[in-house]
């Protein structure tokens, strides 16, 4: 079905058809020896650095919390071969140093664990990812010392971290060595906590998200990380000769992800899934890969297939690798589901 809205202010007619980039921080790996501190949510003692294990303070987890947790700790448990220490509460996280009431998984094991692995980070945000957590962007940073990814299920945030000891940079001019003990274990750590994803860190320019802001959709979506960032696309999706916005979103309510196309011209917005039916699946949670089909081209480089519509606008796509490959055409008024599946 579809709603009109109008933003009061501006009086712009928006139609929605309803149901960024975050810097890499340094990596610091923990320091065990960092005495601990009470925690709550107004400060800390400045000795216990950003990941320090010890930083936990007991403290009641909601429901929501909890179940997620525990849904953590078995997906970790399961990915892991280690003994794996679980500690509910208050802290701050290992990846910006924010303060979290949820818990926190901690584990050490030696880089032969994962021997087709660089360490903890992939298989552990592989297993979160086939139970249906997606990746949110915001949260991912690599270096010598660590790696971190985040993944996300609705409001609900784990944060996947690895510390290890990377060595000095001077030893790359030094004669190879046996590596010491402490250099061949690493630390895994997840932290899980309720983070409600704000729509003004992602990394979509106000210019182009005020006009689904202005009319309320920040309550209703949550512009998603899970394939790209910044995540949008720039394209002429209306022909109109002027620039629009494709942006992923999530639905906050049932997480069903979508596509908001946010027409430069006419300044109007349309939802396509996350719940809605305009065109095509309520869905698309399931596509790993999207880009945009340029109205004047004949063929795409990584795209092997091509609208059978005739073109009179750029056509948004969308895929899974080696399944489904489809487009939104726009047909003058409105936009057509054009499904493709491989031969």
């Amino acid at each position: 079905m579809s709603s009109t809205l109008r933003c009061c202010g501006a009086g712009l007619l928006l139609v929605a058809v309803f149901g960024c980039t975050r810097d890499a921080v340094e990596l610091r790996r923990p320091d065990a020896s960092a005495p601990s501190s009470p925690v709550d949510s107004v400060s800390r003692s400045d000795s216990s650095g950003p990941g320090s294990h010890a930083l936990v303070q007991p403290a009641e987890l909601s429901p929501g919390v909890r179940a997620a947790c525990d849904s953590a700790a078995a997906i970790v448990r399961k990915a892991v071969p280690l003994d794996i220490r679980r500690e509910d509460g208050r802290y701050f996280d290992s990846f910006g140093d924010k303060p979290r009431i949820g818990c926190r998984l901690t584990g050490r094991g030696p880089f032969s664990t994962f021997p087709d692995s660089a360490g903890p980070v992939e298989p552990v945000g592989k297993a979160f990812r086939q139970q249906g957590w997606r990746p949110d962007l915001r949260y991912g940073a690599d270096g010598p010392d660590g790696s971190d990814v985040g993944v996300r299920r609705r409001d609900m945030l784990c944060l996947v971290i690895g510390r290890w000891n990377g060595g000095d940079d001077e030893e790359d001019t030094l004669p190879p060595r046996q590596p010491m003990e402490e250099e061949n274990g690493f630390d895994a750590i997840v932290e899980c906590a309720r983070d409600v994803a704000s729509n003004q860190d992602t990394g979509v320019p106000d210019s182009l998200w005020r006009i689904a802001s202005s009319a309320g959709l920040d309550s209703v979506y949550a512009i998603s990380l899970s394939l790209q960032s910044p995540p949008y696309l720039s394209g002429d999706f209306d022909g109109d000769g002027v620039s629009d916005a494709a942006v992923l979103i999530e639905h906050r309510a049932t997480g069903k992800v979508g596509i908001a196309v946010v027409h430069g011209g006419t300044h109007r917005v349309t939802i396509l899934g996350a719940g809605g039916a305009a065109a095509g699946p309520q869905d698309l949670s399931w596509i790993d890969g999207w880009d945009v089909f340029r109205k004047e081209a004949t063929m795409h480089l990584t795209i092997r297939d091509r609208p059978n519509a005739r073109l009179i606008a750029d056509a948004l796509w969308v895929g899974k690798r080696d399944s489904v490959s489809a487009f939104y055409v726009w047909t003058g008024s409105r936009y057509d589901w054009e499904s493709h599946h491989p031969q």
